[in-house]
């Protein structure tokens, strides 16, 4: 396999960040996996970190070096993830229904195929040549509000009840993991993991930033969705994945991401080889009508 990696996680103007990633791979499947705990209850950072820590174990003990079904998969980690956070809970007894409790987006790749899985909020973008083709569907009361033709896209950037999330990991209702369809990936072809707080602000300008190298884009979209949210900036991550081709394979190195509390900005770049495709120029410019793109956004009311 033949990929690059580049992610970053910031604190935003919170007072800690509750966001958490990781990713993990062996020479024939990649796991990627980003959850964001959710502040409305106690330890969502412990929810988060107990959630990609059981999601990046178990693709380390099934992927030998394949997973045999990344449906099965996807499904037994995250179903165990929530029940490793609810052990927590009882272990520090906590009740159920205050337990520590978190959204969650995970995706391996296999075979130049990807599936993935999502419970809440947090993000997973299919994008190609700078356009969207699919991302995951919030399982949020707006999003049910712009299902019924209640609001549209643009409003429920802006609503009230934006951040009320009906499906999450930990708590006394099983989560329902929405999986997604195989889905062969092309080469060039960017797979965006994120919390809200990366996706919200920038509404639907988000894809254009992967115009540039995903080593540029990262930081800069996060700068962008930093500049937009203002004073009330939530924590903000993205892990982002560039597929090549399936039939070259990537080594593992000593300095690989280890799965650990992101407080700081932690943008790294792995085997990226084609950050030269466009020039200084070509990049300033990208940037810049990004920018402009983004800000007028944010003035015509998506904040």
């Amino acid at each position: 396999m033949k990929y690059s990696v580049c992610h970053d996680s910031r604190i935003g103007c919170r007072s800690m960040n509750q966001d958490r990633l990781d990713w993990a791979q062996t020479s024939a499947a990649v796991l990627l996996v980003v959850a964001d705990g959710m502040g409305g209850h106690r330890l969502g950072d412990v929810a988060a970190q107990v959630a990609v820590e059981q999601i990046t174990q178990a693709f380390r003990q099934a992927a030998t070096p394949r997973l045999e079904s990344l449906q099965q998969f996807l499904t037994e980690a995250v179903t165990t993830a929530h029940r490793a956070i609810n052990d927590y809970a009882a272990q520090r007894a906590i009740p159920l229904d205050d337990a520590p409790r978190t959204t969650c987006v995970a995706c391996v790749i296999q075979d130049g195929q990807a599936l993935w899985a999502h419970v809440g909020d947090s993000r997973l973008y299919h994008l190609r040549w700078g356009r969207t083709l699919t991302h995951t569907r919030d399982h949020s009361r707006v999003q049910m509000l712009v299902d019924a033709g209640q609001i549209t896209e643009r409003e429920a950037l802006t609503h009230p009840q934006r951040n009320l999330v009906f499906n999450c990991l930990g708590g006394d209702t099983p989560p329902h993991i929405e999986l997604s369809r195989p889905t062969p990936l092309a080469p060039g072809d960017i797979l965006a993991l994120c919390s809200d707080g990366a996706w919200a602000p920038t509404g639907d300008r988000f894809s254009s930033a992967f115009a540039l190298p995903i080593e540029r884009a990262v930081p800069f979209l996060l700068d962008a969705a930093e500049e937009a949210a203002g004073a009330s900036c939530d924590n903000l991550t993205l892990l982002v994945l560039r597929w090549d081709s399936a039939d070259v394979q990537h080594e593992p190195t000593d300095d690989d991401p280890a799965t650990q509390p992101l407080s700081t900005v932690s943008t790294i770049i792995q085997n990226f080889a084609d950050a030269a495709i466009l020039t200084e120029a070509d990049i300033e410019r990208s940037v810049a009508e990004i920018r402009d793109s983004i800000l007028s956004h944010k003035s015509n009311g998506a904040t």
